[in-house]
C-alpha cells in the first residue's frame, strides 16, 4: 500500500536548507545525488527494527516486475522482498514526513511538479539482486519523476555486495559512472526517467527503503499500485 501525506501536514526535514540545496542542484545537474549519513541515526535504528520486526513475523513479499495485468515475478531479474509504508508507525510517519519535506524543496528548485510519494521497505536476501533497469513504467513514463533510496544496513562492509551501479543514461552501456555502498543512513535521489541503476548480488542480507515521487494523483486518494 501507498500514502501520501496530506498538504496541510508541516514536514520535518531529515537534513538543514544547505545540504538540502546542494543535494536538489546535484539531482539537476548529474540526474542523480548521494547524502552520506542523511537520515538521523535514531530514525535509521527505528526503521532498521521497524523492518527486521516485519521479516520475524514473515509479512515481507517477493517483489515483481512491472505493474498491472503486466506485473511478473522474475527471480532472475529481481530478487527482493518488499512491503509498502503505510505510516501507522511513528518511524515510518517520520519517514515519511522528511520525504515530503524533500517532496516541496524539489518542486519549489525545479518546478518538478510532484503530486505524491510512495515507498517499501527492502530487504535483499544473500544472493538478492536487481538487474539493470529504469524507475519508470514504460506505459506512463512520467509517473515515476524522482526516485528515492535510503539504506539501514548496520555496519555494512565491502565485500558484503549489494553496492547500487548507476550509469548516466539509457542510452550509457559502459563502465557505471557511479557504484554507491549501501551504508547506513545514506540516502540517493535519481531521475526515475533517464538513470538506469543496478543491485549488485548481495553477500549478506541488504536493508533499505526505495521509494518514488509522482506526479499522478491517483484514484480516490490511492496510489496505483506499482512493483
Amino acid at each position: 500500500m501507498a500514502l501520501y501525506l496530506p498538504a496541510g501536514l508541516a514536514p520535518a526535514p531529515f537534513f538543514g536548507d544547505n545540504r538540502t540545496s546542494a543535494l536538489i542542484d546535484n539531482l539537476a545537474a548529474k540526474g542523480w545525488a548521494h547524502a552520506e549519513t542523511a537520515l538521523p541515526e535514531a530514525l535509521t535504528q527505528a526503521l532498521r527494527l521497524r523492518l527486521e520486526t516485519l521479516d520475524a513475523a514473515d509479512v515481507l513479499k517477493p517483489a515483481a516486475i512491472g505493474r498491472g495485468d503486466s506485473q511478473m515475478k522474475a527471480a532472475a531479474i529481481r530478487r527482493t522482498q518488499i512491503r509498502w509504508l503505510e505510516g501507522h508507525d511513528p518511524a515510518e510517519r517520520q519517514f515519511l514526513e522528511g520525504c515530503e519535506a524533500l517532496r516541496r524543496e524539489i518542486n519549489r528548485a525545479l518546478f518538478a511538479g510532484l503530486f505524491e510519494f510512495e515507498a517499501h521497505f527492502a530487504r535483499y536476501p544473500a544472493g538478492g539482486h536487481y538487474a539493470r533497469h529504469l524507475d519508470a513504467f514504460a506505459d506512463r513514463p512520467r509517473d515515476r519523476v524522482v526516485s528515492l533510496v535510503a539504506w539501514l544496513n548496520d555496519n555494512w562492509q565491502a565485500g558484503n555486495g549489494g553496492e547500487l551501479d548507476l550509469w548516466s543514461g539509457p542510452d550509457d552501456t559502459g563502465t557505471p559512472v557511479a557504484t554507491v555502498a549501501p551504508r547506513s543512513g545514506d540516502l540517493l535521489l535519481m531521475m526515475s526517467e533517464t538513470i538506469p541503476h543496478a543491485v549488485r548480488e548481495t553477500r549478506v542480507p541488504r536493508l533499505g527503503l526505495a521509494g518514488w515521487f509522482r506526479i499522478n494523483p491517483g484514484v480516490g486518494g490511492v496510489l496505483d499500485p506499482a512493483g
